[in-house]
């Protein structure tokens, strides 16, 4: 059996696992992970915005290739340091109604499992590609390598603006339909 590693093969398991581990903490912390996920592509992006205005401009040894290569570890570290810390040291719990059936828990798990897999997928390629979703319309998808080895990494920075608006709508439809009354 001969083994390629690509990108296709990164983001199926990449979503894999992020699926498996919401089935494994369940649906409230699944919300929790999708909200703080939110939360690390705004500080990531903003710190990287102004890393790379006001850091990069006096740092001569930044300039050029050096600078978008360190501007984007930045911005993957700042957003995955942010998920890590928030989830396991945030201090806010998420405490939806409990769904009757196993059924619906499972498949409301798994699909918060699969929006939240497809928000960190397309905001890390996102990152690697040197584009910032503050600043804008993301322009430089096309003219990167990522970009042109894998249909997939294609389908999920074409439609980052879906990846990014739905686990938003699935949150909003959730919390009418399971309003609590205390």
């Amino acid at each position: 059996m001969n083994l390629h590693l690509s990108w296709d093969l990164f983001i199926i398991v990449f979503f894999s696992l992020v699926m498996t581990y919401s089935m494994i903490i369940g649906r409230n912390s699944s919300i929790k992970v999708l909200i703080v996920t939110y939360m690390a592509i705004l500080t990531a992006d903003g710190l990287g915005n102004l890393f790379d205005q006001y850091l990069l401009p006096a740092a001569p040894s930044l300039q050029g290739e050096s600078g978008v290569q360190a501007l984007i570890l930045i911005k993957i570290a700042v957003f995955v340091l942010t998920i890590l810390l928030l989830v396991i040291k945030g201090g806010f719990r998420v405490d939806m109604v409990p769904e009757k059936s196993m059924v619906s828990r499972v498949i409301s798990t798994l699909t918060f499992g699969f929006l939240n897999s497809g928000l960190m997928v397309s905001t890390l390629l996102v990152y690697l590609t040197g584009d910032s979703f503050v600043s804008g319309a993301l322009n430089s998808a096309l003219k990167t390598n990522l970009y042109a080895e894998s249909e997939l990494v294609q389908v999920m920075i074409d439609n980052y603006n879906v990846w990014v608006a739905v686990p938003a709508i699935a949150l909003v439809i959730v919390s009418f339909f399971e309003a609590r009354t205390d």
